[in-house]
Order: C-alpha cells, then structure tokens, then sequence
C-alpha cells in the first residue's frame, strides 16, 4: 500500500510538471497573433480595416506615411465611414519619380491589423484615383515587436492589443513641406521653392476644402483635372468633381458637367444628362435673378 501512495505521489507530481510546462509553452504560443498575407506583384499585402471597411494594405517598410487612394476615399464617403471633419489638412510631398505633390491629410478613427487596433492615425490621400494602399511607418511602428517568415507576419505581445494615438480634434489648412518655407496668402507655410513645383502640387489649400465640401473648390479641382491644369490630366476624376459641386447646386459645375456629357468628357456622351444638367443650371440661373 505505501509503495502505492509513494508511485501515485510520483505520478502526480510528474503530471503537475508536465501540465505547468505545457501551459508556459501555449501561454507563449498564444502570446503571438499571426496574419497571412498574400504576394502581389513582388511585394507583401495584408488584411486590414479602415474604419470597419476591409481592404488589402502593401506592407511598406519603406514608405514613412499610410497612404489610401482617392477610389477607396470616396468609398468610404458614400458609405459614411468617412466624414467631412477627418479631413485634417495638407501636406506635399515627393513622389518615386522626384516630383512633388499636394494631398490631403485624413484621419483613421480606426485600423485594424491583425489583433491590432490604431485609433486616430493620420494618413495621406495619395493624388492617383487607383494608387495602391500602404500601410507606412506611422501605424508599422504602432504594431508593437513583430517579425516575419516569408508571407506570415508575427505580431508578438498578445496582451497589448490596443494602440491608442492622441485625438485629432481640429482641422488644420496648414501646408507641411520638409523645412522649407514662403509666404502663402496670411500664414506661414512650409513649401518648396517655385522652381520644385511639379507633378500635383500646384494647388494647395483647394483640394483639402474640397474633400470638406466646398463646391466651389470642388468645381475648380474638377476643372484642374480636366484641362490637367497642375494635376496629371484625368478627365474621369474631373467629372466626378464637378458632379460632387454640382449637387450643392453650383451652377458653374452643373453647366460644365452638361458639357462634359454633351461632348463625352470623363463620361460617355448622354444627352438626357446633358439637357438635366443644362436645365438645372438655367434654374439656378433664373433663381438667383430674384
């Protein structure tokens, strides 16, 4: 009987190691989150959400900014995951092939990345209506330790998901350029010199309030586009433009977007639409005699 108790006392301490080990060796298991990513084109895509939305996100060690393109910006405006007041300033900056461009600065209220999520990142909305998504540096640093092995990536500190980043409160129209700076309108800005200015940067300031809705503003950047006045000429991006400062009954924008259906500008030619928008224009004409 006592050599009984003596082999059951050595069997269940021996259980107790064994299970106090395995649990060390799933606790450190579990400590790690890992995302499958998929390669495109010779570089790494990942899943996450912006603001609820999912899209895939170039895993880009290289790019200091998250970026989002014009195309998945006005998706997340129609689907109101997007407002107004996200739009939080300006900034230039210089593209692979050297030039400069002017974008608009939003802010994330929420991404996703894995087990991750960032509150109030700021991203930059690149000017190419179909620019590749990225996920920089600003929420790469965010993420906490993490490696990669081929096309995993290893987020590590399980139990420390959350990131949060201070409140953008504010919109601001400031123009940030690396240190250079001239005088624009009655603020200081940091811009480069006259000669520097190429590509999309020769407006800065309109694009910002027209992503706030300024029709006006709208109306000229539809017109930038169109006549390729600053900006790569894109008559598609135009036309969506004029129709945004259109609907805020903008008469200017309404004729010009008749005319863009009427000769098939941006849009294949309709006349239906052309007579509407020609006879909306003519109301708000009439409208404004009064």
């Amino acid at each position: 009987m006592a050599l009984y108790q003596r082999l059951f006392t050595h069997m269940w301490r021996a259980m107790l190691v064994m299970a106090l080990v395995f649990g060390v060796f799933t606790s450190a298991v579990a400590s790690d989150y890992v995302v499958k990513m998929k390669r495109r084109s010779g570089v790494y895509v990942l899943p996450c959400e912006v603001n609820g939305v999912k899209r895939d996100f170039i895993f880009d060690t290289g790019a200091a900014n998250t970026s989002l393109s014009q195309e998945f910006v006005n998706e997340l405006l129609a689907k109101k995951r997007l407002l107004q007041t996200d739009f939080t300033g300006a900034i230039q900056t210089r593209n692979a092939s050297g030039t400069v461009d002017n974008n608009t600065t939003v802010n994330i209220r929420s991404l996703k990345v894995g087990n991750r999520m960032i509150y109030n990142l700021r991203a930059i909305i690149a000017v190419g209506q179909k620019a590749p998504l990225l996920l920089g540096l600003n929420a790469i640093d965010l993420l906490g330790e993490w490696t990669m092995k081929k096309d995993l990536l290893v987020l590590h500190d399980y139990n420390n998901p959350v990131i949060e980043q201070p409140v953008i409160t504010e919109p601001s129209n400031e123009i940030l350029f690396e240190d250079m700076e001239q005088e624009v309108g009655n603020s200081q800005v940091a811009a480069p010199s006259t000669d520097e200015v190429t590509g999309n940067a020769t407006h800065p300031g309109i694009r910002l309030k027209a992503y706030k809705g300024d029709p006006e503003a709208q109306f000229l950047m539809g017109m930038y586009y169109i006549k390729g006045e600053g900006v790569d000429s894109n008559p598609e991006i135009g036309v969506h433009w004029l129709r945004l400062s259109a609907m805020q009954d903008f008469r200017p924008a309404q004729r010009q977007l008749a005319e863009c259906y009427s000769q098939g500008i941006g849009v294949d030619v309709n006349e239906k639409a052309a007579e509407y928008w020609y006879q909306k224009a003519e109301e708000n004409a009439v409208q404004s005699d009064f």
